[in-house]
């Protein structure tokens, strides 16, 4: 009643309705990687996205299975490790200054399927 009488439960509710938008956000967040012509995409909808060019590209391996502890979304994970993450199986790109940790759901078919983009350049 308290509540009422102060004239803060709007503020109260609008601050509720906003993390649980956040939050409903955070766990519909997705990652991708496609290809694009000679590029890469890497997106982490709805905040991230960049593109890679094939060119650029020295290695594709899978990495190991990331979980809470690396975070989600786009993450600085080391000096020039970069990382776009929603937890589970991964894929690792190397290019001459940076490696990008990306999760996958299928890592062996994506790292086949950029190495035949490589392949076929």
């Amino acid at each position: 009643m308290s509540a009422l009488v102060s004239g803060i439960v709007l503020p109260g509710l609008l601050i509720a309705a906003g993390i649980v938008a956040l939050t409903w956000t955070i766990v519909r967040m997705t990652v991708s990687i496609a290809t694009a012509g000679e590029k890469i995409v890497l997106r982490c909808t709805p905040f991230y996205s960049t593109e890679i060019s094939i060119s650029d590209i020295l290695a594709v391996t899978t990495a190991p299975n990331t979980s809470l502890s690396e975070g989600y979304g786009f993450r600085l994970i080391g000096k020039n490790t970069r990382g776009l993450l929603v937890g589970g199986p991964a894929v690792a790109l190397e290019t001459s200054n940076r490696r990008w940790i990306v999760s996958a759901a299928r890592p062996e078919d994506v790292t086949s399927a950029i190495r035949d983009h490589m392949t076929t350049r």
